[in-house]
């Protein structure tokens, strides 16, 4: 069907099979753009499934783009959420965004008023913008839902086309799903509750592009034969070429005329298709072209491909990469705008003083588990993102060559995590040390019921790396950022829990939790962070650091004395910031601010353990100071409410003013890290603006 006008049923548009193959090359060209305009995202997944989505869109779905919540329209639904750009060309080519002006957070954005269409795409991923790294559906119209924890799309048009047959309405819903995700257990239920139903108004359609983040699906968990596994579920199945436009619209025609029962196209793709150094390369699954604009694997070479270089010569593409900066232009002042005044510039190596060193936490994991992989007691498993979160480790302790020994004992669990907990509950039954890691919302979100009844109750002696935790994971959006997980935790019985705040305090955690029996959590972010300790800072599990400020350094590390709370003598701080996690540098840059600009003397608390809490230390501190404040990256109060649990058990809840420092109360938003910790109110001008405010300087 063509797109057609909702009340009187006119024809907006209609396209021919050569038309649509045009237009689908066009919409990759603008997805590269978009791509390269945001420095990151998915290449090989959007293009193996641009074919498809320009056959739904533009010719084969019945919608109105002008009415976009049209009740008899027909519902696709994007299970997998990381395609979200070749979703927003889509809708864009569609004429979803024709008439709706470019915004910042709701807001016009000025000099940007009149672009429209195509051209906002190319603000994908960036701060504000309602092109998000996963789909926000609350921020785009001709959205379904938001999506991007792979598996839950299915049930979820399962209940859509549940209700139109409650409400005797004839739409179709649509699920795009890829072939990695058929990992997830979710999805085989939702294959078995579609049948049981016979759910003739719903079409499955799998991008079966055989790679995943890990590798080929065949290496990490094999899913086929998907067409005999289907079908004894009682699904029909449809098999097509996902790149033949005359294919992809004769399977759609035939899946929508299957009656008693769901149907299923599987769409044989090419990950990276028309991308020579994309095509069927696993690195290009989450990357946006390495060379940028010019180069062999850019946007330049990409466009030539494509065949698209004649229609976006350079001075287009300038243009349009000229939105993105004049966009991000604005977004720079507003966010500098959010971040509370001092003296002078405090922030990170902006002066010729205190420089800091950075590196990402997760490399300190990596380097602990290498050692820890060298006993054979220990096993690791990979839930698809294994070399992101630095599982990988375990096997290539070297950084490059696998270890056979060692590889034996990695088990690749493809994206199932709670299966992947369990199995490795199985294995510390056995007396093993097994270790799990993912995401934080998935490795301690999506299997905290497995968490909680098997590996906690039983008591087993499972390791969870909680990668990615808090906002580091920036562009990929609120699907991706884990900032619960200190409360799903800290709330089970027989687990404990290290949030470290740099690399290495890190790699010290991991060999912590590797050391004690029993389920333990270590929450790391992804990006570079401040490195604020060193091999002589102590640590011991269980007890927190306290940090001081003696005077400024030319290296910052070297401005601040640490020392082990139980060997601290109190100097009479007025003020106490109890801090875990990446919010430990901050507090330390705090504590500077407010030394240099008021004479306030700080105490930084580095409860690296929140769980079991250094309750002692925590006691102490608010004894000792006039305002007590926490500081997480997480939802605010999953830390702060168990440091002030421990001050009013400790019968001092009286006699402290107490406030805390995290994220108020909402989910978070794509944006550079560094960008998302300003406008979430979580630097160290956040936390010295609230220190004034309460000491009323």
């Amino acid at each position: 069907m063509p797109i057609v006008d909702s009340q009187t049923g006119e024809v907006r548009v209609d396209y021919s099979v050569g038309e649509l193959e045009t237009k689908a090359q066009e919409m990759r060209a603008w997805n590269m753009i978009s791509l390269t305009a945001a420095g990151s995202g998915h290449t090989g997944g959007t293009l193996s499934i641009m074919d498809i989505a320009a056959a739904l869109y533009l010719k084969h779905i019945r919608h109105d783009p002008k009415t976009p919540q049209w009740p008899d329209r027909d519902r696709v639904f994007w299970s997998a959420g990381h395609k979200a750009p070749a979703l927003y060309v889509a809708l864009a080519a569609t004429g979803y965004f024709d008439e709706r002006p470019l915004t910042f957070h709701d807001e016009a954005v000025p000099g940007l008023e009149n672009i429209r269409g195509l051209e906002q795409t190319v603000l994908l991923r960036r701060l504000g913008s309602s092109f998000e790294g996963h789909p926000n559906w609350l921020k785009l119209p001709g959205l379904e839902f938001s999506s991007g924890s792979l598996g839950q799309g299915l049930g979820v048009a399962i209940g859509s086309a549940l209700d139109a047959k409650l409400r005797g309405r004839d739409y179709h819903v649509y699920c795009i799903m890829g072939d990695g995700e058929q990992d997830e257990g979710s999805i085989w239920e939702g294959v078995m509750c579609a049948a049981h139903y016979e759910l003739d108004n719903l079409v499955g359609i799998i991008d079966v592009n055989r790679l995943q983040i890990d590798g080929l699906t065949e290496d990490i968990m094999k899913v086929e034969p998907l067409r005999q596994k289907y079908e004894a579920f009682g699904w029909e199945v449809i098999e097509i070429d996902g790149h033949d436009m005359g294919q992809i619209l004769e399977g759609l025609r035939q899946a929508d005329a299957v009656t008693g029962g769901p149907a299923l196209i599987l769409a044989h793709t090419i990950k990276g298709k028309c991308v020579d150094f994309a095509e069927d390369v696993v690195g290009y699954h989450g990357l946006p072209p390495k060379d940028g604009r010019y180069g062999d694997e850019s946007l330049e070479q990409a466009l030539i491909c494509i065949g698209a270089r004649e229609q976006f010569p350079p001075e287009r593409v300038d243009k349009l990469l000229g939105i993105a900066a004049k966009y991000q232009a604005y977004v720079d002042r507003r966010v500098a705008e959010s971040v509370p005044k001092f003296s002078r510039e405090y922030w990170w190596n902006s002066g010729e003083t205190m420089q800091i060193a950075m590196d990402a936490t997760r490399n300190g994991f990596g380097l602990a588990i290498a050692e820890l992989g060298a006993d054979e007691k220990v096993v690791a498993h990979g839930a698809d993102i294994t070399d992101s979160i630095r599982m990988d480790s375990f096997y290539k302790p070297d950084g490059k060559n696998e270890d056979p020994q060692r590889k034996k004992r990695f088990f690749s669990m493809g994206i199932a995590e709670a299966n992947m907990t369990v199995v490795a509950s199985g294995l510390a039954k056995e007396g093993r040390t097994a270790f799990i890691g993912s995401y934080g919302v998935f490795a301690t979100g999506r299997n905290w019921d497995q968490l909680r009844t098997t590996v906690g109750y039983n008591e087993y002696n499972v390791k969870i790396a909680d990668a990615h935790g808090g906002i580091s994971v920036g562009p990929d959006g609120a699907t991706h950022q884990a900032l619960e997980e200190i409360s799903l935790i800290t709330c089970l019985p027989n687990f404990r829990m290290i949030v470290p705040c740099d690399a290495l305090e890190t790699a010290r955690a991991t060999r912590a939790i590797a050391a004690i029996h029993g389920p333990a959590v270590v929450r790391y972010a992804r990006e570079a962070t401040p490195v604020v300790t060193n091999e002589e800072t102590p640590f011991e599990f269980e007890v927190a650091n306290v940090i001081r400020y003696r005077g400024e350094q030319g290296q910052f590390i070297d401005a601040f004395e640490t020392t082990l709370a139980c060997d601290y003598q109190s100097e009479g701080e007025v003020l106490a910031i109890i801090a875990c996690g990446p919010m430990v540098p901050e507090a330390m840059r705090a504590a500077w601010m407010l030394k240099e600009d008021y004479g306030i003397e700080t105490r930084v608390v580095n409860a690296h353990t929140v769980k079991p809490l250094d309750a002692e230390a925590i006691v102490s501190a608010a004894g000792d100071a006039d305002v007590v404040i926490t500081a997480e990256e997480h939802q605010v109060g999953g830390f702060g409410n168990l440091v002030a649990g421990a001050i009013c058990r400790a019968g001092l809840g009286g006699n402290v003013k107490l406030d805390m420092v995290g994220v108020e109360d909402r989910y978070g938003e794509s944006g550079q890290p560094w960008e998302l910790m300003k406008v979430f109110g979580l630097t160290a001008e956040h936390i010295a603006d609230k220190a004034r405010k309460l000491l009323d300087l």
